[in-house]
């Protein structure tokens, strides 16, 4: 089925709509993700989001004449990746959230499609399709297997081994073939460059601590061995990425030295750090950089925007010269042909659409592939701009303010990120730029605990929600106050996750502060989500000491749902009950509890995830954020 007619059909829709504002169009989910050329550089697959649900589409390089190689279900299937395997098979990984023993998770499937024939397989072991819990069994691809495309890697829980082992699968067939045995409770496996499964990494409670231990094996008939533990919080970092490849020595990423996440080259025979690669003065690496078959080719940080890091200095050059070509924007080459001489590239702006480019090197051709936003790609954005101060404990604090145009003292939108150990960025966001188009002032708060500014930056964060965390987005409340640019007195709160924790404990510890407040997927009772045991991993203990049972307890005193009678503004709760990160019932019990008291609004979005990664669900959510906004400011 094609699509090329549709698609300029609706490009030219979002020229129209762009005079006027358009709330709808900014709940749209991005039209094309994930974009990735075939090794031969043939064909560019990506998923391509419609209002009636994503597709995986391929069209000819670099043509827009897409073809529909799969439909995920609406509001139920999240596109996780997808990878090609030579140039025959599609991977498509994909996930969807399952309810047992009174938890949600996503459970993750594998889907291979052969683009010639357009032929597909789930890759599923039917010899386990007779077990209770083969519904909710995941499978995870451990390699693409590049030098053979009739065949991938994959592990998945086999209950002879009780535990995660690897299978060599049959592309056309989807037939398992045991490959690895799990004797050491392995939870995840890395195979080097040629396929070759070399490493597991095994995660255990224990003693309420929680380690995570890397086995390695010299050679396939080799027995593992455990080549690093670490307990989760103490000392230095060792992340493996991947293999060089002869598979004996290993990318790791590591805040030794440093206190900032660098790369590092391990000798695995010797069991120590050869040399360090990249790193850098502020910024931890996020992680390793990945080609559309899986290889690892080198890593990424942000400052304000994305970095590359590559192995080769010349796809660095490379993507310098496209930048040089795109002037005035942040250019990312986004996925290459084998022999790099085709590719597409994103360019984005903070006041610019995401625009995906092509380059035909060979033939000394380029242009405009897609825009990410085409029914807000007229539209005038505005400025995203990066802010520093210095919190009262003498901290360095940085964010982003995005003012709106021809506004005198707008009101604020103070608009803490989730995780906690995330962060804000200054790319091109449609929600922020929709709050600055209704005429508010957005201010984004990279507080203590954010990710990506160094061990002792995200550290200084633990323990400390409700307390210096929160502190932060108050003062920088107080700096952007101070600047004489806003309203001093109309201000609202609004976060999603960790960020609607934030806006549930400023309604009652700062109730003067804020006209209204907004809690999407938020935690209202912090002391019942440590102590859910099927959540205590790693996160948690970032909150608390779970061995401490005083310090649980006195997590009711940082709980919103235990201070109703101190809350005043009117607030506005959105919730999906398929969310599997938060628990809907943090929001449906806080107001439970509250409806009676307090001027209160619940939205429960059936079917809605912890991100409402489906158009309807993100759709609701921007009509009752932009209607309860208007209301109260």
């Amino acid at each position: 089925m094609k699509y090329i007619v549709c698609l300029c059909t609706f490009l030219f829709c979002g020229q129209i709509m762009a005079a006027t504002l358009d709330v709808e169009a900014y709940a749209k989910l991005p039209l094309v993700e994930q974009p990735q050329i075939s090794p031969d550089g043939q064909m560019i697959a990506a998923l391509y989001n419609l209002d009636d649900g994503p597709q995986v589409v391929v069209a000819p390089f670099p043509t827009l004449e897409f073809s529909t190689l799969a439909k995920l279900k609406k509001n139920r299937d999240r596109l996780e990746f997808i990878r090609w395997s030579g140039n025959k098979y599609l991977i498509i990984s994909a996930s969807y959230p399952e309810y047992f023993q009174g938890q949600h998770f996503r459970v993750q499937r594998l889907y291979a499609i052969n683009v010639e024939d357009g032929s597909s397989k789930e890759i599923t072991n039917r010899r386990f399709s007779s077990q209770s819990w083969y519904q909710y069994q995941s499978y995870i691809l451990t390699s693409s297997l590049k030098d053979d495309e009739e065949h991938i890697l994959v592990s998945t829980y086999d209950f002879t081994d009780e535990g995660y082992s690897v299978f060599k699968v049959n592309l056309k067939t989807a037939k398992f073939e045991k490959a690895v045995n799990n004797v050491n409770d392995i939870d995840y496996w890395y195979a080097d460059r040629k396929g070759r499964v070399r490493v597991g990494v095994a995660v255990e409670k224990k003693d309420d601590k929680i380690n995570r231990t890397i086995w390695y094996r010299a050679a396939e008939q080799d027995e593992l061995k455990k080549l690093h533990t670490r307990t989760y919080g103490v000392g230095e970092t060792f992340y493996l990425i991947g293999l060089n490849d002869q598979g004996d020595k290993a990318y790791v990423l590591s805040d030794r030295e440093t206190g900032f996440q660098s790369l590092w080259l391990y000798d695995i025979p010797k069991g120590e750090f050869e040399q360090m690669l990249f790193t850098h003065p502020q910024y931890d690496l996020e992680d390793g950089l990945f080609d559309s078959q899986g290889e690892l080719i080198g890593a990424y940080y942000y400052d304000d925007y994305y970095r590359s890091y590559y192995f080769d200095p010349a796809d660095g050059e490379q993507e310098n010269t496209i930048s040089a070509v795109l002037k005035g924007q942040e250019v990312t080459v986004v996925s290459r042909s084998a022999d790099k001489t085709k590719l597409l590239a994103m360019a984005v702006r903070d006041d610019k659409v995401p625009t995906y480019f092509y380059f035909d090197l060979a033939k000394k051709k380029g242009g405009i592939w897609l825009s990410q936003y085409p029914q807000l790609a007229k539209s005038a954005m505005h400025a995203v701009e990066p802010y520093q101060f210095e919190a009262s404990d003498g901290l360095k604090i940085s964010g982003y303010l995005t003012m709106p145009v021809g506004v005198e003292d707008p009101a604020v939108i103070v608009y803490p990120h989730g995780g906690p150990h995330a962060r804000d960025y200054r790319y091109f966001d449609p929600k922020v730029q929709l709050l600055a188009a209704k005429g508010y002032a957005v201010l984004q708060v990279n507080f203590r605990g954010s990710e990506g500014f160094g061990t002792a930056f995200e550290t200084a964060g633990y323990y400390q929600w409700g307390k210096r965390m929160q502190q932060d987005v108050y003062e920088a409340m107080d700096w952007l106050l101070a600047s004489d640019r806003v309203s001093k007195t109309k201000a609202c709160i609004v976060g999603a996750s960790y960020g609607g924790y934030v806006a549930l404990t400023a309604a009652y510890q700062h109730p003067e502060r804020f006209d209204c407040v907004v809690s999407v997927s938020g935690v209202s009772d912090l002391e019942e989500l440590v102590q859910d045991e099927e959540r205590q991993d790693s996160f948690i203990g970032n909150i608390v000491d779970i061995t401490d049972k005083n310090a649980i307890d006195e997590l009711a005193d940082v709980s919103a749902i235990n201070y109703l009678d101190k809350i005043k503004s009117p607030m506005l709760l959105i919730h999906g009950t398929k969310d599997t990160r938060v628990n809907y019932d943090q929001s449906r019990s806080f107001y439970s509890k509250a409806k009676s008291r307090l001027d209160i609004k619940y939205i429960e979005i059936k079917d809605g995830t912890h991100f409402f990664d489906d158009y309807e669900s993100n759709l609701t959510f921007i009509r009752e954020l932009d209607s309860f906004l208007t209301k109260h400011l």
